[in-house]
């Protein structure tokens, strides 16, 4: 690797922070010491080879992409892993300049302009930054760099591809935000869109629908057929709802077997009453579960918000409320027809 055999350049690096200058004794038999947090004394040529072939091989095997950036845009010292993560920063021969590495980062970065911030810390002499590199390819890439203690202006560069932990994060968020049966938004990330939604309507002047669905009679599915029929049944509910609604429409699961949908950019009640009936009656509709054929029926309760100031958690009690009052409607319609 071009730069290493050049260790002794009144620079010596120390892993994870910089290059620090020291002086060589020479002519001493003495082994390498070497204490935490400290340069290590090399008495001599020996010991300076042993320490040199150590240094190469931690430099090399760091899961870590490390460059010195010197003040004319070269790159005097650089690590396969740096390779690895960068691989188009190559410009032909043995030598790396600092303005393709820039140029293949912003080819990778999700947002060009992000690089921008790092080409501003390289020309600062005594600058220290550390952030994060969203990729095109949804990866990211932990990029800190920070001055040289010995005060000619070059720059240490770390990178650190971090991808694996923006994955798990992005998970653990989805996870939290999701209901883990039917995928779908879970209560608390509709409130949040709610919200949203509530404050956009304000600035645009139009209305928004709240769809409040509850599933009759689920509760003696359960009983019947076991919860992993219901489970089945509850998967299939939130497909159909999916399917039906409007894009941009968002259908949660508010809890055991209820659902919610919110349409945004209404302009009545009666713009909402369609996507009701088609929601019920694709409820309705036979599912094959567990092996068999059930039917169930859902009570809809239909809430129009045009107020302003108004509250998500108050505009969902009223959607519940109008469903009880459907639920009471056709029960007692259910009995008038027996008797």
């Amino acid at each position: 690797m071009p730069g290493l055999s050049a260790v002794v350049d009144s620079r010596l690096i120390t892993m994870g922070k910089q290059l620090r200058p020291t002086k060589l004794e020479r002519g001493s038999s003495h082994q390498v010491e070497w204490s935490p947090g400290r340069s290590p004394v090399l008495p001599s040529s020996d010991a300076l080879r042993v320490y040199a072939s150590l240094l190469r091989t931690v430099f090399e095997e760091v899961p870590l992409g490390i460059a010195v950036i010197e003040p004319d845009g070269r790159i005097s010292i650089w690590n396969r892993e740096l390779d690895e993560l960068v691989p188009e920063a190559t410009s032909g021969g043995p030598q790396r300049q600092l303005a393709d590495l820039l140029r293949a980062l912003r080819r990778a970065a999700l947002d060009p302009a992000e690089v921008d911030r790092l080409e501003v810390i390289l020309g600062e002499p005594d600058a220290v930054d550390s952030f994060e590199l969203p990729l095109t390819d949804g990866g990211a890439l932990a990029v800190s760099v920070g001055a040289l203690s010995h005060g000619d202006g070059a720059h240490l560069l770390c990178i650190r591809d971090t991808s694996g932990e923006l994955q798990a994060r992005r998970e653990l968020e989805h996870r939290a935000l999701h209901d883990p049966l039917t995928r779908l938004p879970n209560r608390e990330l509709l409130l949040d869109r709610l919200s949203v939604a509530l404050a956009r309507r304000v600035r645009a002047g139009t209305s928004l629908g709240v769809i409040f669905i509850d599933l009759d009679r689920f509760k003696k599915i359960n009983d019947e057929h076991g919860h992993a029929v219901g489970d089945e049944l509850l998967v299939s509910v939130a497909h159909r709802l999916e399917r039906e609604v409007r894009d941009g429409d968002t259908v949660a699961r508010y809890g055991g077997d209820e659902f919610v949908v919110l349409c945004e950019d209404l302009t009545s009640e009666a713009t909402a009453a369609p996507l009701a009936r088609r929601l019920e009656t694709a409820i309705a509709q036979p599912v094959t579960a567990g092996g068999q054929l059930l039917e169930v029926t859902a009570s809809i309760g239909v809430v129009v918000e045009g107020d302003p100031g108004s509250d998500p958690e108050a505009v969902l009690a009223r959607a519940d409320a109008e469903m009880y009052r459907h639920k009471r409607r056709v029960s007692r319609a259910a009995d008038a027809t027996e008797s």
